[in-house]
């Protein structure tokens, strides 16, 4: 599954947000993009189609989006970073330890266990890497 460009930046918005209606969400990416608010409600329509975005009524008018982690979610990162990981190989996977952004020391060290798993995975006979 290919996300768009749009896509990701609505994405990225409601990681920062955690929980919100279009219109803070729309006001969130125009921070760093031009984009019309029926763009933003046709995006998050996308993304909960996709099973990556749900949405939460809390009456007919007020409607609140989040993250739905899960599968999907899993499926779509995977895929972009064995992208990455394909296209730039682990200065990839090292910017992003040596640059986190946002990201918690938690998670930090997730990765990082994560990358070491797959190193073991990954060594012949069973042996363990480096």
């Amino acid at each position: 599954m290919e996300l768009g460009e749009l896509e990701l930046a609505v994405l990225t918005a409601l990681r920062t947000l955690g929980e919100a209606t279009t219109g803070d969400l729309h006001r969130e990416v125009r921070k760093k993009r031009d984009v019309a608010y029926t763009s933003v409600t046709t995006t998050l329509y996308r993304l909960v189609d996709k099973d990556l975005v749900q949405m939460r009524r809390e009456s007919e008018k007020k409607v609140f989006y989040s993250v739905k982690d899960g599968k999907a979610y899993e499926r779509v990162m995977s895929m972009m970073m064995r992208r990455m990981v394909d296209s730039f190989g682990a200065a990839a996977i090292s910017y992003v330890l040596e640059n986190p952004g946002s990201l918690s020391p938690q998670e930090i060290a997730e990765l990082r266990r994560m990358i070491a798993q797959t190193k073991v995975k990954e060594a012949p006979d069973g042996e363990r890497s480096p």
